[in-house]
């Protein structure tokens, strides 16, 4: 075979082959380029960030983004995140928004995810109150008193006094029992209105909270009239069967009608004086035979 030919076809060879390589490269820096047009910079979550902390260098980093399906408001700066406070949990691996963090200067804990205008108010609930413990931080709950009107002799009512409160926190505090020994209560943290507060503070001394869950993009405000017993059990005939069997219907008896006044004869005490004997012939009346001890009377009830 020619010499020259081979070399021909060895330098044929070798320049399609940097012919594909340069193409590969173009190619692959127009699509970079494109992409490039599509994508941002963008601040993202590395580690789940909790409500109220304080965010570090060691849980943020600055990544490519596609503008297409990015979030309205998202932070694309470092300086714009680092060393503000979270006011919900931020998931890791999703773009830090406006939204989710306090003002700058914003001091960590509650006073950092408490907005301008709002107050944190913690009031105490036990396990059933809380709903079995499901009530947490960013949840939304409708608060419920139960308490005695001022009217005298009414019974206790319920009514919801505040509806689509956010929950801020919870946790245990140590707090006085009646006998002033301390113990440690369940609380929750609420985010409230200062008029709201006054509210609450006072539902709490004068009765007892109860919250529900409601569903965050609930935004209907009920109006409710409030709960009595007769609401609970809208029954004449079965509150009148409840009376069965109390002490003062003589153990399931229903009251008759009430006896005729009757006097009673101790011996012949109370007597008015006679100048001759009265014989007595038999019993006037039903006797009752009374016993003090060792001491027997015999009464005569004469009606």
């Amino acid at each position: 075979m020619n010499r020259r030919f081979l070399l021909a076809l060895a330098g044929a060879v070798f320049f399609g082959l940097l012919s594909i390589y340069a193409a590969q490269i173009y190619l692959r820096k127009q699509v970079a380029s494109e992409r490039a047009k599509d994508e941002t910079e963008v601040v993202i979550a590395t580690t789940d960030i909790p409500l109220g902390t304080q965010i570090s260098e060691l849980q943020i980093a600055v990544v490519r983004y596609p503008k297409k399906i990015l979030p309205e408001k998202t932070l694309v700066r470092r300086e714009e995140v680092l060393g503000r406070v979270a006011v919900v949990d931020i998931s890791a691996k999703t773009p830090i928004l406006e939204k989710q963090l306090a003002g700058i200067g914003a001091q960590p804990g509650l006073p950092g995810v408490t907005p301008a205008g709002m107050r944190a108010v913690s009031v105490r609930v036990d396990e059933a109150s809380s709903v079995g413990g499901f009530v947490s931080p960013g949840s939304y709950v409708d608060v419920i008193a139960i308490m005695q009107p001022q009217i005298d002799g009414a019974k206790q009512v319920s009514k919801v006094i505040l509806q689509k409160v956010r929950v801020l926190a919870g946790g245990q505090q140590m707090q006085n029992k009646p006998d002033g020994k301390p113990a440690l209560v369940n609380t929750v943290t609420l985010e409230v209105t200062p008029n709201q507060a006054e509210k609450l503070k006072l539902a709490e001394a004068e009765g007892r909270l109860q919250l529900s869950i409601r569903n965050a993009t609930d935004q209907i405000i009920e109006t409710t009239r409030g709960a009595t017993r007769r609401d609970v059990i809208n029954d004449i005939a079965l509150e009148r069967r409840a009376l069965e069997g109390a002490r003062n219907t003589g153990f399931g008896a229903r009251p008759g009608p009430t006896p005729p006044p009757f006097n009673i004869n101790f011996s012949g005490l109370n007597q008015p004086a006679q100048t001759t004997p009265v014989k007595k012939v038999g019993p006037i009346g039903p006797t009752i035979e009374l016993i003090e001890g060792a001491k027997r009377t015999r009464v005569e009830m004469i009606p």
